[in-house]
């Protein structure tokens, strides 16, 4: 059996692309005996029961009393403590609304403000306190906080050890590795997509391996993709992981299915990193990319849909991998993918009417890092042409030829509700510098049409690029606050993020030229994503830290949070349900 997993965190209301997109290529190619699981959402549904975390508030119960017993406490006792004698207060005044809150979410009482506030915030409080035992690590809806670094191999080994912090261990354990082992499994896979499933799945991956050291473990993602020089080098992770997939996953494997299950011959599956029998890491290049018009229909088969806290299913699709830009100086994502492609538009209308048919779902949310534009407008006029109903969003850039022919007009009549766009700045200095390619007038023109239309937006902001002074950053964020009817229009959210050097991009390739020096990491940490850097013009990093706080307070007070910022998937299902008669208003005045 090939048993693939979603380990924690992720976003509560939809499940990721990544299992359903492997096993839908595995059974189109004769593979059956597939099972994918969602602990992610699994896990934050069995915190978050009253019935299952009883014995966790008796351990609450019983180390408020040895710690109290003792006389005398250092730093760490005290503060640990603290925290379990707020939860012993905290845990019984909401064991009566913890399950309720989770219902809430599930139903008609979702789209009540008010109420998905209360719920979120129940559920906020609870987690924090129902893992108090493991002190000071945290579990929130979506991430954790652990002492020890994702980004240090030594970090996470010595995690594997410490069964007081890492609470993985113990739930892994107790609720989730017997039903695991029982089974006949030869290939367990664990798709890690963030730095917040680091420690989670490669737990995952060491207690599987020390009860079933046959299995075959092999991870996928885009974290290790970015990492394969590190393992490169050689990894005391193969001590407990068997390989690595890196950019694309779907024939990598399959091919290796067919090579475990048959001649056992790891040279010839493709965007492999593995160890050989002579404890030589091997790395299969060139690394190849996936024919996406071969692709079939995500399978989300087995998916637990009833535990999603969304009253409605939000589908994630694919309609291009990469980016067709590929040229901002601070993006990786060319250092994660091959190169550019795309699906044919027609395809991706079909897969909206099998997923559609197949799954009772109306809503569906982009993956794509940029979709490109005449995809869209080829893809929107086939769900038109083809009255497809549903309701979509996605990503995509400030382009020109998006203000051409109606074209958002058409966008909008086929169902699309809201485009998230990566603006970064409304400084034209630093967004030429950014190269971005964008001139501002693109910008004025795009949203002035958007709230013409009742499109909704959402802007990404970047803060504390390299030169970029206060006033550049401010010159963004008063073009946004200062806006009536960017700030009213429907369903708008903003994020804000500050600048981080990532590791493949053009600017690691080539500091200088963007007035970067001093690229640091901090000692063991081999498996860093990016640098610490100084900088010759501009806000320090330190400079840019300050103002990016002030800057996420000032966006607080102007952007309601809930649900649009919080959640771009569960914003999108607001816009469906609250504008239902205005949408159709809309609609009836669009010239396409």
């Amino acid at each position: 059996m090939i048993y693939l997993v979603f380990p924690s965190s992720w976003h509560p209301s939809q499940p990721y692309l990544s299992l359903p997109a492997l096993k839908g290529f595995l059974h189109h190619n004769g593979i059956d005996d597939v099972v994918q699981r969602d602990l992610a959402i699994e896990l934050l549904d069995h915190l978050c029961t009253w019935e299952k975390t009883k014995p966790l508030y008796d351990r609450i119960l019983k180390q408020a009393r040895e710690l109290g017993a003792k006389p005398y406490h250092t730093d760490f006792e005290r503060e640990k403590y603290e925290k379990l004698m707020e939860a012993q207060e905290i845990i019984p005044a909401l064991c009566d609304q913890i399950d309720a809150a989770k219902a809430s979410l599930r139903c008609e009482e979702f789209y009540e403000i008010d109420r998905y506030m209360e719920s979120l915030k129940i559920i906020d409080v609870w987690l924090d306190n129902i893992l108090a035992p493991y002190y000071p690590s945290q579990l929130t809806v979506i991430g954790s906080q652990l002492r020890y670094s994702p980004y240090s191999t030594q970090e996470i080994l010595q995690s594997f050890q410490d069964p007081n912090e890492n609470f993985f261990l113990d739930l892994y354990r107790e609720h989730y590795l017997p039903g695991i082992i029982k089974e006949d499994i030869d290939i367990f896979g664990i798709s890690i997509t963030s730095v917040e499933q680091v420690i989670s799945g490669l737990t995952l991956a060491y207690l599987v391996k020390q009860a079933r050291p046959e299995i075959h473990i092999t991870v996928g993602g885009s974290i290790f993709t970015k990492l394969v020089d590190v393992l490169e080098k050689g990894s005391p992770l193969f001590d407990f992981v068997d390989s690595f997939i890196v950019h694309e996953g779907e024939t990598p494997l399959l091919k290796l299915v067919q090579q475990l299950r048959g001649e056992g011959d790891l040279t010839k599956v493709p965007n492999l990193v593995y160890r050989d029998k002579a404890g030589v890491v091997q790395v299969n290049r060139p690394f190849g990319k996936e024919e996406l018009n071969a692709l079939p229909t995500p399978d989300f088969d087995g998916m637990p849909f009833d535990l999603y806290l969304s009253p409605e299913r939000v589908l994630p699709v694919m309609g291009s991998r990469g980016c067709y830009w590929e040229r901002c100086a601070f993006c990786s994502i060319p250092f994660d993918h091959i190169d550019f492609h795309v699906r044919y538009a027609e395809t991706v209308v079909q897969d909206f009417k099998n997923l559609k048919e197949k799954y009772n779902c109306r809503y569906f949310f982009f993956t794509d890092e940029a979709l490109p534009i005449n995809f869209l407008r080829t893809f929107a006029q086939k769900l038109v042409e083809e009255e497809v109903d549903v309701q979509w969003t996605g990503e995509l850039k400030f382009e020109k030829s998006l203000l051409r022919d109606n074209r958002l007009e058409l966008l909008y009549k086929s169902g699309c509700r809201k485009l998230i766009f990566g603006m970064e700045s409304y400084n034209q200095r630093v967004l030429d510098f950014m190269q971005k390619g964008c001139p501002k007038e693109v910008i004025d023109q795009t949203v002035e049409e958007c709230i013409r239309i009742g499109m909704g937006m959402h802007f990404y902001i970047l803060v504390g690029f390299p030169t970029e002074t206060r006033e550049e950053v401010m010159d963004s964020i008063n073009f946004v606050m200062d806006n009536r009817r960017i700030l009213e229009s429907p369903g708008f959210s903003c994020i804000a993020s500050q600048f981080d050097l990532e590791k493949g991009t053009p600017i690691a390739k080539d500091p200088e030229a963007f007035k970067v020096y001093g690229l640091s990491n901090p000692p063991h940490h081999d498996l860093a994503l990016g640098f610490n850097h100084k900088v010759r013009e501009g806000l320090t990093p330190e400079q840019a830290t300050e103002l990016y706080q002030e800057i996420v307070q000032k966006i607080s007070r102007e952007v309601m949070t809930f649900p649009h910022n919080y959640s771009l998937a569960d914003g999108l299902l607001y816009l469906g349900y609250h504008d239902k008669e205005i949408i159709q208003e809309r609609l009836a005045s669009l010239v396409v």
